[in-house]
């Protein structure tokens, strides 16, 4: 057996080290290999986190890649082993008996197919629970693009609808269908910075008004705004400038004030 055979076979002990599975007599050997060989302890470290992990999958993911790295080495092994028919001596310890190796092979082969299959059915669990909450979210949003929309076509044919009351307002109509009202404006004035449009409504009956929505139009001063009240209990709307977030009454003089008789 040529130094690289020796070293390669040694590096493959390193990972049966990493997982505690190797006979007093030659663990004590590749830990002054390991001790001594910069590449070795990079490995020895490396799989030993993977071979840690087996005890912590219930809190921590467990690293696939290392894992399956530390099998590669473990089945190259158990592969040499079987194709020689019995299991060489090593140059650099002494002999153990072939059913104690075996079994420490038998033993590493299974921990580390456990450890990779723990692996692959956590990132899999893993991909599925994302794949649930992505999901989830896109149904969600769908769910509302349907509201939306569903709610864009009553708007539309409530504005269009031949039983609508159309009042006529500054740069618009108020529209009025069951128990709905609409602002559909065509041309509002810009806004100054920091400030908005703010819905205003007066119940039947009473001279004080109560504030609704706040609204922008577009860059055109085009804004069709649904207003979240019963048209049968609102005896007039209004609509004035306020600053951005709305304010509890009008703190400038109204638009239009418009009553819906």
């Amino acid at each position: 057996m040529n130094a690289n055979a020796d070293r390669e076979q040694m590096m493959e002990s390193v990972a049966l080290y990493a997982l505690g599975v190797l006979p007093r007599e030659e663990a004590a050997l590749v830990a002054a290999f390991i001790a001594n060989d910069d590449e070795a302890r990079r490995e020895y470290l490396d799989l030993r986190a993977a071979a840690d992990s087996l005890a912590h999958t219930a809190e921590e993911p467990v690293d696939s890649v290392r894992s399956a790295r530390m099998k590669e080495r473990l089945m190259a092994r158990v592969r040499s082993d079987a194709a020689a028919g019995s299991v060489a001596r090593r140059r650099i310890g002494p002999a153990y008996p072939a059913w104690l190796w075996g079994t420490g092979l038998a033993a590493a082969a299974a921990i580390v197919f456990s450890v990779v299959t723990v692996a692959q059915d956590i990132n899999v669990r893993g991909d599925l629970a994302a794949a649930q909450r992505r999901a989830a979210l896109l149904q969600g949003q769908l769910a509302q693009n349907d509201r939306n929309a569903r709610q864009d076509r009553r708007t539309l044919t409530d504005l269009l609808a031949p039983d609508a009351k159309r009042y006529d307002v500054a740069a618009g109509t108020v529209i009025v269908r069951r128990d709905r009202i609409y602002f559909a404006f065509s041309k509002l004035p810009p806004l100054p910075k920091g400030r908005v449009y703010q819905a205003w409504v007066a119940p039947k009956g009473s001279k004080s008004v109560a504030p609704s929505v706040t609204f922008t139009p577009n860059a055109d001063g085009v804004a069709v705004v649904a207003l979240p009240v019963d048209a049968t209990r609102v005896g007039a709307v209004a609509v004035s400038v306020e600053p951005e977030g709305g304010s509890k009454a009008p703190t400038t003089t109204p638009t239009f004030v418009r009553p819906l008789t």
